[in-house]
């Protein structure tokens, strides 16, 4: 019998033997080399060949032809490991999905091998939710989404709907994403749980009036510009868009005695260097003024979402495929990574289970280096870095941190777990200095003029003196 592909599998556990065993069973042709496993001790009887430093020896000796990851339950940091250990060769790497079905039935099939995805060396374990709870809260209510269409409103959108909610009414002012999500609903079959609405969060006789006439249970506002650096050239955008438009939204909430309003923020807020960070820390403040009995607040802050519109991940993806080089700012430059699913079920499940008034925060992990998820990405491609794809650094842009945040150290004292999952409570948060409600009337104000960016700049600054020039 010829030999076609020489096969090397990661883990010698269950799911490892597994796949041994159905590739034996049904592809008489291949040949499985032996195992990759850093646990020998753990693993009498099988064939390992070594640990996960010594990739580089046994593939050139075994003459391997393709790799498959099979530990259902590995986390990003584990799959991360085997892409950085193999960046020489171009051996194809495949990996055993990581779901339920595999991991609660033992199902292991070769044939169910799929090339390794961003969220597979960036994404934590799978975790199963407390769906039914979440089906009782939120069956039966009337929900408003603004900024609904786009990546994250879309995802918090279409778990809305599988959890039963009467309706949901998205608000977005992008024709385009509101006619994507339409076809996506559409193709879902679930375009009549649905009203969309194109509309501008600073159109307040608009917001006003819808919120009377629909009488939302829920208002979950997602609408912002968050990309740092275009908000630096964009003073007056981005005070007016997320400052503002922000106020307005809440002012039309309030009117409408919503009962739920749910504030989607950002990491940037901790010690906020950009513009960006600084209007979403006002709103942060405006929204621990408010004291209203009718309407309950929540603030959900989160670091980068992988592959949301604009994020690093579809950016790279682009420039491999057309361009064959990826643009680092910098090679220490570490963030924190969620997938778009944990950022919408973050959101939905601490504005139904979280503590009012109060900060949440994901459970974020490690911080990752930005340099090597490029690597990793190209990797998974099965290409070389710097060879196939050149690796370039630009340098820092405006407004950027070389270190992300989720909070300050004075605010990492005032943590506590919340009883929801993964999710951490951030209570005593600080405060700001000076009267949140006049610096919001002295900023439209100033935004209304045009073209005084460099005042409110300089404003903004007095409030937040890390706030990097320009």
């Amino acid at each position: 019998m010829n030999i076609s592909k020489n096969i090397l599998i990661v883990g010698a556990g269950k799911a490892g033997k597994l796949l041994f065993s159905d590739i034996e069973k049904h592809y008489r042709n291949f040949r499985v080399v032996g195992f990759i496993d850093d646990h020998l001790s753990k693993n009498a009887g099988m064939d390992i060949l070594g640990g996960i430093g010594d990739f580089s020896k046994v593939v050139s000796f075994y003459r391997v032809d393709e790799i498959i990851i099979a530990i259902p339950s590995a986390d990003g940091n584990l799959v991360r490991r085997i892409l950085l250990s193999n960046l020489q060769n171009r051996i194809p790497i495949r990996i055993i999905p990581r779901n339920q079905r595999v991991i609660g039935e033992s199902d292991v099939r070769y044939e169910e091998a799929q090339e390794i995805s961003s969220e597979d060396f960036l994404g934590r374990p799978f975790v199963r939710q407390n769906v039914d709870k979440l089906k009782r809260f939120y069956r039966g209510k009337k929900v408003f989404v603004t900024g609904g269409a786009g990546s994250i409103g879309s995802e918090i959108v279409r778990q809305l709907i599988d959890l039963g909610v009467f309706k949901v009414y998205v608000y977005d002012n992008s024709e385009y994403l509101t006619f994507q999500l339409e076809q996506d609903l559409k193709e879902r079959g679930q375009r009549e749980k649905c009203e969309l609405i194109v509309g501008n969060i600073l159109h307040s006789n608009k917001l006003g009036f819808l919120l009377k006439r629909i009488s939302p249970d829920i208002v979950f506002h997602a609408a912002a510009y968050k990309h740092v650096h275009l908000m630096q050239d964009n003073v007056d955008e981005a005070v007016y868009n997320n400052v503002i438009g922000t106020k307005r939204v809440i002012d039309a909430a309030l009117a409408g005695k919503v009962r739920l309003f749910a504030f989607v923020s950002t990491d940037k807020v901790v010690n906020p260097t950009s513009i960006m960070g600084a209007t979403k820390k006002l709103c942060e403040y405006y929204i621990r003024g408010i004291r209203s009995k009718q309407t309950r607040f929540n603030i959900v802050r989160f670091g980068n979402v992988i592959n949301s519109n604009g994020s690093a991940l579809p950016l790279f993806e682009r420039q491999i495929a057309l361009r064959k080089y990826v643009t680092v700012t910098h090679k220490k430059m570490r963030r924190f990574f969620m997938s778009i699913r944990e950022a919408a079920s973050l959101v939905i499940e601490s504005t139904a289970f979280g503590v009012s008034n109060s900060i949440h925060i994901l459970n974020m992990g490690e911080l990752l280096n930005i340099y090597d998820i490029a690597r990793c990405l190209i990797r998974s491609k099965n290409l070389i870095p710097d060879e196939d794809v050149e690796m370039r650094i630009t340098g820092l842009r405006k407004g950027e941190k070389m270190v992300e945040e989720l909070y300050t150290d004075t605010e990492g004292k005032n943590l506590s777990t919340s009883g929801i999952g993964n999710i951490l409570r951030l209570k005593n948060e600080d405060q700001c200095s000076a009267d949140v409600s006049e610096i919001f009337v002295e900023l439209e104000a100033m935004a209304r003029q045009g073209g005084e960016s460099g005042k409110l700049l300089e404003r903004l600054k007095d409030i937040f003196p890390l706030i990097k020039a320009r």
